[in-house]
């Protein structure tokens, strides 16, 4: 599953990607749920005027449905 790359962000902000990523590993959402926010993103970046939005929407989109995959996976 191809995955868009988090923006480039100076060092000093990068602790942000890396907060989301460790909280998507340790969500207790089930792979059901996380599809499905997954899509209520994708249906906002759709819908979204602002490129920088829409793109961001679309990035955490796809880190939901991996983390989705992954939890799957490893069930």
């Amino acid at each position: 599953m191809a995955v868009r790359p988090w923006p480039e962000l100076p060092e000093r902000n990068r602790w942000a990607v890396e907060l989301m990523e460790e909280c998507l590993e340790r969500t207790t959402q089930t792979p059901d749920a996380l599809v499905k926010r997954a899509a209520e993103l994708r249906g906002q970046a759709a819908q979204a005027d602002i490129e920088g939005y829409r793109d961001a929407a679309l990035v955490l989109a796809d880190r939901y449905e991996q983390a989705a995959t992954r939890r799957r996976k490893s069930a």
